[in-house]
């Protein structure tokens, strides 16, 4: 299976370009499924369908699918939610609040993943698109098996053995509904499957992210959050989607936008090089149903397979070291004495002759300061510690 993720901050367009990218891999023959993990679903409208929770057949060889938590947890997770629904009672929930309220924050996140799980084992389809949450929640998406490793590994197997003893000497002291052991099987099956679902997720033969952006200040700056944060946690990134470039008969209004964007164009080419830019015009109407997708597919792929790789050079990550972390940044053809740096608050910038490379730096290295930097072949290793 190949998987797709589109992300980006929310309204740059980016169901638009997961949609029109699954409609032409089903075009190229691929039994493609496109799966909303925005708790605000617009996938359904961006085809001009109404989804369901599972996947529905739209178009030949394209499928679709809005998650819904509250099926996901009724269908698939009936022990946990019986257990939340007999604890929200007790705790004085009424009857028609209760299996709303057993949607606990995080659930979203959590079947989000455990569904692309399910895909990728059943294996029923050629090609997964993820039309997924905007930035912010997709970065915890992602984060999820990580922030959740130490507690399935270490706290978990300690928490599930004393419930078990003190469970007898609990039901007779209180009358609070006491978790049974099928509901510690229930989530030890979801906590292992987080672990698993991260390993397809960083396989950079399977997965790879793709981020949407338009040239606006503030989206570019959040489209260089996604990368390092997403090189952070080991996810590839094949590509950059710029949408909505408005066109050079641009005029009154739009003309001071179209001058805008392209003061910002040959900057985003450079932030991000090499990684190639797809690009894709502001069109005229609204892009909904399958004619305007396929449009929208034309001019971000022409006559290129969405499916493939389009990059699998190195890319712009982060790895942990003893002390403290290593940030490694593909600089070609350039050497140790043209580099340098300086770093302002949560931005490194990176000189090579004239020319600055600027990055927005996560939490992890914004405290941390920049002491060092050398060449391993290709790749500036840049050295991060505290004073």
């Amino acid at each position: 299976m190949r998987i797709l993720f589109y992300t980006g901050k929310g309204g740059v367009g980016k169901t638009s370009v997961a949609a029109a990218s699954a409609l032409r891999c089903a075009q190229r023959g691929y039994r493609t499924l496109v799966m909303s993990t925005d708790a605000a679903h617009s996938l359904g409208d961006s085809f001009g369908v109404v989804l369901e929770a599972e996947p529905l057949l739209i178009q030949p060889n394209l499928w679709a699918q809005e998650l819904n938590a509250l099926h996901e947890l009724e269908a698939n997770w009936g022990q946990m939610a019986h257990y939340l629904t007999e604890l929200l009672a007790w705790q004085g929930a009424e009857s028609i609040a209760q299996s709303e309220l057993s949607v606990i924050p995080g659930t979203e996140e959590l079947f989000s993943l455990l569904q692309i799980k399910r895909h990728f084992d059943e294996q029923r389809f050629g090609v997964l698109v993820v039309d997924a949450a905007p930035t912010g929640e997709t970065l915890r998406l992602l984060a999820l098996p990580n922030v959740l490793r130490w507690w399935i590994t270490r706290l978990f197997p300690i928490t599930r053995t004393l419930l078990k003893a003190v469970r007898p000497v609990a039901r007779r002291l209180t009358d609070m509904p006491i978790a049974g052991d099928e509901v510690f099987v229930a989530a030890q099956t979801a906590l292992d499957a987080l672990v698993a679902v991260r390993d397809i997720l960083t396989d950079p033969q399977v997965t790879t992210a793709r981020i949407v952006m338009n040239l606006e200040k503030m989206v570019i700056r959040e489209a260089q959050r996604s990368l390092t944060y997403l090189s952070l946690f080991g996810y590839a990134v094949d590509a950059i989607v710029i949408n909505r470039i408005l066109p050079a008969t641009a005029d009154g209004h739009f003309a001071a936008w179209r001058k805008m964007q392209q003061g910002y164009a040959p900057y985003v080419n450079q932030m991000f090089d090499p990684l190639p830019i797809l690009r894709a015009p502001h069109f005229e109407r609204e892009i909904i149903g399958a004619e305007a997708l396929n449009h929208l597919a034309d001019q971000l792929f022409g006559a290129n397979d969405p499916a493939q790789f389009l990059y699998r050079g190195p890319a712009q990550r982060i790895e942990k070291t003893g002390a403290g972390y290593d940030l490694l940044v593909p600089i070609p053809f350039a050497s140790e004495e043209q580099i340098h740096l300086a770093q302002h608050g949560d931005e490194l910038v990176i000189s090579v002759g004239w020319h600055r490379h600027r990055i927005i730096l996560p939490q992890s290295l914004a405290r941390l300061r920049a002491l060092d930097a050398a060449f391993d072949d290709t790749l500036l290793r840049i050295t991060f510690r505290k004073l």
